[in-house]
């Protein structure tokens, strides 16, 4: 089985690409809140207005009901928690979810400005092989727990960053050249594809420079934590602002070889508020 992972970045077949369904605009001078509340506790989110797309899927995602019932399928200590695949509602036991999005994905919405500390929401997407420019599963979605790091920790997360980029810039010149030029797309042109991709790619990496991470950044992966080599490769549409201890009792449960938990948690509702 092959499911919709983030930091891992397996593949697996696509989903129809459309565009998320518009919500509600927040009011003026007010902010947009979604509580999740899960068989474990409940928590409560903060969705970002500079990440429309995935704001408004979301809070539609909420008020429609799709993900009362669903599980936190994927679940790793000091990483994150991953719901939202909405075949995970018939929780058959050991059968391992993250293959549901939906049957849509989300355009991406990467701001250099936003980065996965500790409390993050996420995106779930699929790898830059088959999602060279990182669209967002529909409905599936992360909440980031992570760890703190040292110096050296972040130096060696730099140099992971960085192959991970210009894998990235690799797909991304292959997907580009073959709109450029469908020729290049057939498979006696394979050989001819992966030279031009490599010879952009690495023209772009060199323009672009080594991707660091700041000393601001680095002082709040230190103090209090997340998972800094995400940074840059998703979405961030939100952070956790109550019920930190939830999920991390989340995270600290007992899960078997595809991380669900042995004991189910599952999402019960989800409300949606302004303020």
């Amino acid at each position: 089985m092959k499911r919709i992972f983030i930091c891992l970045m397996l593949a697996m077949t696509g989903a129809t690409m459309a565009n998320a369904s518009s919500a509600e605009k927040p009011a003026d001078n007010q902010k947009t809140y979604v509580t999740v509340h899960t068989n474990q506790g409940d928590f409560t989110l903060w969705l970002y207005d500079d990440t429309p797309v995935h704001r408004d899927n979301f809070i539609r995602l909420c008020k429609d009901g799709t993900y009362e019932g669903v599980l936190f399928h994927r679940v790793i200590k000091d990483f994150l928690i991953q719901g939202g695949d909405p075949q995970s509602k018939e929780r058959i036991p050991g059968k391992g979810y993250g293959d549901g999005d939906g049957g849509y994905v989300v355009y991406s919405e990467i701001l250099p400005d936003r980065f996965c500390k500790k409390g993050a929401l996420i995106d779930a997407k699929l790898g830059d092989d088959v999602n060279p420019t990182r669209m967002s599963a529909g409905t599936q979605f992360c909440v980031v727990q992570g760890k703190t790091f040292t110096d050296e920790q972040l130096d060696a997360t730099e140099v992971r960053m960085n192959e991970w980029h210009k894998n990235h810039l690799y797909h991304l010149a292959r997907y580009e050249l073959m709109l450029e030029n469908p020729e290049l797309s057939k498979i006696e042109n394979g050989d001819l594809l992966n030279a031009k991709a490599r010879e952009r790619a690495e023209k772009q990496y060199a323009e672009q420079g080594k991707l660091t991470i700041s000393p601001e950044r680095r002082e709040v992966y230190k103090t209090i934590g997340g998972t800094p080599h995400l940074d840059g490769t998703v979405t961030i549409f939100g952070e956790l602002i109550e019920g930190q201890d939830i999920v991390e009792k989340i995270t600290l449960m007992k899960t078997d070889e595809m991380d669900r938990p042995l004991s189910d948690v599952v999402i019960l509702s989800t409300e949606v508020y302004q303020k």
